[in-house]
């Protein structure tokens, strides 16, 4: 209940204090005679009652006549041609249709009366007395009409200024003039002094809007008074400014009142009701308003502060230019708009506390500002400059629309501007137009095309116009299609290789183990004799190691495949550990009837490696041309440094055609020989080729024709 008692002594303050800034300098401490009304309406008193009674507007000074207004009044109506031109235009269709009808007389009274006023300009134009005496009539025309007219409204004046009392003397002329009786403590009172005389404040003419076609014109009086004007209280009362004054009054005890509810309140807000900010924090209403967007909280306060002023603007209107005072709707009206004002500041100062509560910590807004619409909205808008090009060219073409538009609604209004606006279309307006269009147009043609490569469809590739941005996008369009269909190509043939790979899989592993249970079947007849049983078990003993070796040739390729082997470099002597290689596999060059040429340097080629590892490496080559050589052939095998690589390059004839692909022979479980008759796993390049990357390296494979070429290079010490 206090905080809502709270919010209500607030806003009822605050109303108090915004009446008090907006009004009191008109009210407080002032009098009616003090405000502006008060001073126009006296000034145009002083105005009028030289015109009406002190110095009324003389006749005579305005009948001179000169050269000038004689030439202005023959020149009225235009030239003497264009004049005769116009009676003639007026009369001879008249006179022709009486002739026609045989009417005579017509005919004739219309001639007469053409011929006359033809006359009439004639001598216009000959003769200036003529003119001088046309131009006295008229004049004297219009003086009496317009003094008859301020002769009748004067009556009106004395009637509205019945509440002035004034003793005032002419001091050209000594003549006085009274009204009433003078007060010794008038409401109102203004002395005029021969150094501060009484006189026309007028720049105007009196009614010289109704004598404008003549151009007589009555000036304003140069008379001097002195004396005293006085405002009697009572008669002023009862005048039709008397509502005036009753509502000065009443605006200006409200605005004490106010003022003096203002103090009240305030002394209440600092003793009785201090503030808290747990009556406001605690609120249902604001853990519901808390979850609002930062942009909706800012808004709703500042939407809430904008009515609120607006409602403030509305009652002080209300409060001192309503009419009358006394009326049921001014007060019904009053009532309202101070309940409507009282209601929004309420609103505004609960939002504003609200605000202070919740954005207490600078982290907090700073946390939830980046989270807002407007900030992700700008820092988007930011993005249109990513490409420069792109976001200055749609500035551009937005601001000719923008302009084009403006100046064809401008047209409308201003006809002539079409003589700008029709080249500007013409030059810019509809080029820049069209340029937008085919932008667009372009635009279209690529998003199309990207949807057909999201559906799958990588057919022709998307046309590329000009150097523009969209045709740099075109580009970048087709090189990903072209990376696409490359990607489907490779997944094709992974999935081929995959199906291979479990093939070959089920193959290599299920034939030797086809072979020890067949052999261990036949282990348990006990008519077996020594003999063959001896031989069943040596033939299972190698069918063991065979399986055995494939799978840890299958479990290590898995192994450095998912990156979990573990490299222990040392500093190795590459020709070294070539040579043992070569020495240890030496009997089984010679029974594969191969002749190795070894090249090698002369000092020792440094490299680090894990030893075990890169002997693994020379052995799976070593191996691989041994099985795959042909017989009675050379093995060409060379050991060099180049630009800081050691490069160890092996050459054999193959036994088995290979074909051009020499990318498979990396796959795991590939060999040379398709028909799988070799006692190989078809892992050794791919486990080789595994090391070799683990250790940064590189491994190469050649084909040309039946020479097969295997390179590995690795950084040397």
């Amino acid at each position: 209940m206090k905080k809502w008692l709270w919010l209500a002594i607030t806003s009822i303050v605050l109303i108090g204090c915004f009446s008090i800034m907006e009004l009191g300098s008109n009210y407080i401490g002032k009098d009616y005679t003090d405000t502006e009304d008060f001073q126009n309406d006296y000034e145009n008193f002083e105005n009028q009652l030289i015109v009406y009674v002190l110095d009324p507007p003389s006749v005579e000074p305005l009948l001179s006549i000169n050269s000038r207004d004689i030439e202005e009044y023959r020149e009225r109506y235009g030239s003497l041609s264009d004049q005769i031109r116009s009676v003639q235009g007026q009369y001879d269709p008249g006179i022709a249709e009486a002739n026609a009808s045989a009417n005579e007389s017509l005919a004739e009274a219309l001639t007469e009366e053409r011929d006359a006023k033809i006359a009439a300009i004639r001598s216009n134009f000959a003769d200036d007395e003529v003119v001088r005496e046309k131009i006295q009539a008229e004049r004297e025309a219009a003086v009496e009409q317009t003094l008859n007219e301020m002769n009748t409204e004067k009556p009106a004046f004395l009637e509205l200024t019945h509440h002035y009392m004034y003793e005032l003397t002419n001091i050209r002329t000594g003549e006085t003039f009274t009204k009433g009786e003078l007060k010794d403590e008038p409401y109102f009172e203004k002395s005029y002094t021969a150094a501060v005389p009484l006189r026309s404040s007028s720049d105007s003419y009196y009614y010289d809007g109704m004598l404008d076609q003549t151009g007589v014109q009555i000036p304003v009086s140069d008379a001097e008074f002195e004396g005293v004007v006085q405002v009697n209280r009572s008669l002023m009362a009862a005048s039709p400014l008397g509502e005036r004054l009753e509502h000065f009054k009443w605006v200006k005890t409200a605005l004490y009142v106010l003022g003096i509810v203002a103090v009240i309140g305030t002394i209440l807000l600092l003793t009785k009701l201090k503030f808290q900010w747990t009556w406001f924090s605690s609120m249902s209403l604001y853990k519901r308003w808390s979850y609002l967007p930062i942009e909706i909280k800012f808004v709703l306060a500042f939407l809430s502060l904008v009515l609120s002023l607006s409602a403030a603007t509305h009652f002080f209107s209300a409060l001192a230019y309503s009419w009358p005072p006394i009326s049921m709707q001014y007060g019904t009206n009053l009532v309202w708009e101070f309940l409507m004002t009282a209601f929004l500041l309420a609103a505004t100062v609960l939002q504003i506390i609200w605000l202070l509560t919740y954005y207490q910590g600078v982290n907090k807004f700073s946390d939830e500002f980046p989270r807002s619409f407007l900030f992700r909205s700008l820092r988007t808008s930011r993005e249109a400059f990513l490409k420069k090009s792109i976001g200055v060219q749609t500035l551009l073409l937005l601001g000719v629309i923008f302009f084009w538009g403006f100046g064809t609604m401008l047209v409308l209004y201003v006809p002539a501007v079409i003589i700008v606006w029709i080249p500007a279309t013409l030059l810019i307006g509809i080029p820049v137009l069209l340029l937008l269009l085919n932008r667009f147009g372009y635009l279209n043609v690529l998003m199309k095309d990207t949807e057909k490569m999201a559906q799958g469809r990588l057919g022709q590739d998307i046309p590329v116009r000009g150097k523009s941005p969209l045709a740099d996008h075109a580009r970048q369009l087709n090189r990903l299609k072209e990376g696409v269909r490359h990607s489907v190509s490779e997944q094709a043939k992974s999935e081929r290789l995959k199906t291979e790979l479990i093939t070959n899989v089920s193959h290599d592993l299920r034939t030797p183990l086809t072979s020890i249970i067949t052999y261990t079947d036949l282990l348990k007849s006990p008519e077996l004799s020594l003999e063959n049983r001896l031989a069943y078990t040596d033939i299972l003993d190698r069918k063991s190691q065979r399986l055995k070796t494939l799978i840890e040739d299958l479990f290590e390729v898995s192994k450095m495949a998912s990156g979990n082997m573990q490299l222990s470099r040392t500093r190795l002597d590459l020709t070294q550990l070539m040579a043992q290689a070569l020495a240890e596999h030496q009997e089984e060059i010679d029974a594969a009837d191969l002749e190795f040429r070894v090249d090698t340097p002369e000092k020792p080629l440094m490299i680090s490696a894990d030893g075990q590892k890169w002997w693994r490496v020379l052995d799976n080559l070593i191996l691989n041309a041994i099985k795959y050589s042909l017989p009675g052939t050379r093995v060409y095998v060379n050991l060099t440094e180049k630009d800081d690589e050691a490069e160890f390059i092996m050459k054999n004839v193959t036994r088995y055609e290979l074909g051009g692909n020499t990318e498979e022979l990396f796959e795991r479980f590939k060999r040379g020989d398709v028909s799988r008759q070799t006692e190989g796993s078809g892992l050794g390049l791919a486990i080789a080729q595994s090391i070799v990357d683990l250790h940064g390296g590189t491994m190469t494979i050649k084909v040309d024709g039946d020479l097969f070429k295997v390179r590995v290079a690795i950084e040397s010490l």
